[in-house]
């Protein structure tokens, strides 16, 4: 009987024991983060003349590392819908832009999730001014900046990194209603810290299959940087023979850790069909000038007065010039 109670007490204690072993480490303490986008607007067009204060977006995020591999990301988006109603800009709602779960380890990292895409990542970091202007394909709609899916990235040394998605193709603020996919590839070189060399291709795979093809250049040289990109579209909307393309030139000087200058250069156009005289996408063809300056206080806030036109390719269209007061906030 006294071994008997002994040996009750044994497999009593031993899951207490077991258990307590397996407990694993507290994750780090997370981080919160915010990205507020203000500006006031003034038309330069006496014949439409109008001004505004607005609140075009705002992020909030919580991002934590769960060990020394594994970590996860939440993000809001509060902004406009991406329709062409002439209320789309005066509403506004909230959207999941990022929640996924990241595994690091060496030279591969992997994403499963709500995720940002790769398609242009690099160019919108370059270019640097997000928060007045939208990089190329983000701002023209050749791709959304996140999406569901998964990812892989592999950088086997500083100067060459290659990456792979998987994705819905339907952006983050929409939900996946077919059962078309969207592919994406891109190589990035950096032969040399100045240089930056990008090639990217995706496939939206459909009974037509809708693609894009680019490149971008990036040259930074002691307080200046230079950037170029191309981008072609193949059946647009997944329309067969519906192209568009174009470039955008974008350079920054800095004259000091507060100041700097800065100007931008977009064309975009589209193809012409077989049955037709002028490109199909004409009333929305034409080019976008930006420039202006940034002040930089603190660290956390951008201030910038800055000249923002888009000018149509039809002979009879207008242009839309703007004086900006541009404000990003982070914290």
């Amino acid at each position: 009987m006294k071994q008997l109670s002994i040996l009750v007490v044994i497999l009593s204690v031993m899951p207490i024991v077991r258990s307590q072993d397996t407990i694993p480490d507290p994750p780090k303490p997370g981080t919160v983060s915010a990205r507020i986008f203000t500006h006031f607007n003034y038309s330069l067009d006496r014949d439409n003349p109008a001004t505004a204060f607005e609140v075009r977006r705002a992020y909030f995020g919580y991002t934590r590392e769960l060990d020394s591999h594994f970590s996860a990301e939440v993000q809001l988006d509060i902004g406009s819908v991406d329709d062409q109603s002439e209320f789309s800009l005066i509403r506004r709602y909230t959207y999941f832009k990022n929640a996924y779960l990241s595994y690091k380890t060496g030279n591969i990292k992997t994403w499963f999730g709500l995720m940002d895409m790769l398609q242009f990542n690099l160019q919108e970091k370059f270019w640097g001014y997000r928060y007045l202007y939208r990089s190329y394909l983000d701002e023209y709609r050749f791709g959304s900046s996140a999406d569901l899916g998964a990812g892989i990235q592999y950088s086997p040394t500083k100067h060459f990194t290659a990456d792979l998605v998987l994705s819905n193709g339907e952006g983050y603020k929409n939900l996946q209603f077919d059962n078309a996919y969207r592919i994406g590839a891109g190589v990035t070189l950096q032969p040399t810290p100045r240089l930056t060399l990008r090639t990217y291709y995706t496939i939206h795979t459909s009974e037509v299959h809708q693609m894009i093809f680019s490149g971008f250049v990036g040259y930074r040289m002691n307080r200046l940087r230079i950037g170029g990109e191309y981008n072609h579209q193949l059946n647009y909307k997944f329309n067969d023979g519906h192209d568009r393309y174009g470039y955008s030139i974008y350079s920054t000087y800095m004259f000091s850790d507060k100041w700097e200058v800065f100007a931008r250069y977009d064309q975009l156009y589209s193809n012409i069909l077989p049955e037709d005289d002028v490109p199909w996408n004409l009333a929305r063809d034409g080019s976008a000038i930006i420039s202006g300056v940034q002040f930089t206080p603190i660290e956390y806030i951008h201030m910038s007065l800055n000249y923002q036109d888009w000018v149509e390719f039809a002979e009879n269209g207008g242009s839309a010039p703007y004086l900006y007061l541009n404000i990003e906030i982070l914290f």
